[in-house]
């Protein structure tokens, strides 16, 4: 086996398909002789409840949490409100939520990745759009993942979540379903989020004054919180 560099092996999920997923949630409910053999051509009832709920439970999963595996970033062209039909009042300029989002977590005006704190900025949605009042923004947001990329946790959190969907019309108990969601709400989903938030280490957004002012530092900067640290933390572009 070749390693290259020092650096610490790269983690290995197993390639799931929609396929697999929906056959996992089968068996979460019991169902383990009738299984999909191709969830895009397979036919009859089974596949049209898979089918049903798929996308949607899927979707609702991703916005449950800000999963690393469902993670994306963009820049997006900004168009000025000046002038416009459209009354953009409070707003300088607004931009169209990329296709895939599900989700946006922050909008920042800067690619700087040293910045101690990233800058505060003003913005919302309204309807597919971002409005700001910054002409170059860059988003994180979060997209559906593919199967073959998902995280194993992730997964197991997928086909749980799903299987409280199919346990009614296709197993026709009511009460598995509630069992299966329980099981969902207090076992697996903290496990998934708990080792989501061990891998990677971000400095916090800056949401208000208060939260800027007891920041903590990381110990090797010190330990103390601003103004009593003796780190510089630069010049901020609101001061």
């Amino acid at each position: 086996m070749d390693v290259v560099g020092a650096s610490a092996p790269a983690r290995i999920n197993m390639a799931l398909t929609k396929t697999q997923i929906c056959n996992m949630a089968l068996s979460k409910i019991g169902n383990d002789r009738a299984q999909l053999t191709d969830f895009d051509t397979d036919t009859g009832h089974i596949k049209d409840q898979c089918s049903l709920h798929y996308e949607q439970t899927l979707h609702e999963l991703v916005r449950m949490h800000s999963w690393n595996c469902t993670k994306e970033r963009a820049a997006l062209t900004t168009v000025s409100t000046s002038g416009s039909e459209d009354d953009y009042f409070g707003w300088s300029y607004y931009a169209n939520i990329p296709s895939d989002c599900l989700r946006p977590l922050y909008l920042t005006n800067t690619t700087e990745s040293t910045r101690f704190l990233k800058p505060q900025i003003e913005w919302t949605i309204e309807s597919s759009q971002i409005l700001t009042n910054y002409e170059d923004v860059w988003l994180l947001y979060i997209k559906e993942p593919l199967p073959a990329v998902m995280d194993s946790l992730f997964a197991q959190a997928f086909y749980t979540l799903l299987a409280t969907k199919l346990a009614k019309p296709i197993a026709g108990d009511e009460k598995l379903a509630v069992m299966l969601y329980n099981e969902f709400l207090s076992v697996i989903m903290p496990e998934a989020r708990r080792v989501n938030a061990f891998e990677g280490k971000e400095s916090p957004v800056v949401d208000s004054d208060w939260l800027e002012a007891t920041y903590t530092s990381p110990s090797n900067l010190g330990s103390s919180w601003p103004p009593f640290a003796q780190s510089s933390y630069g010049t901020f572009p609101w001061s």
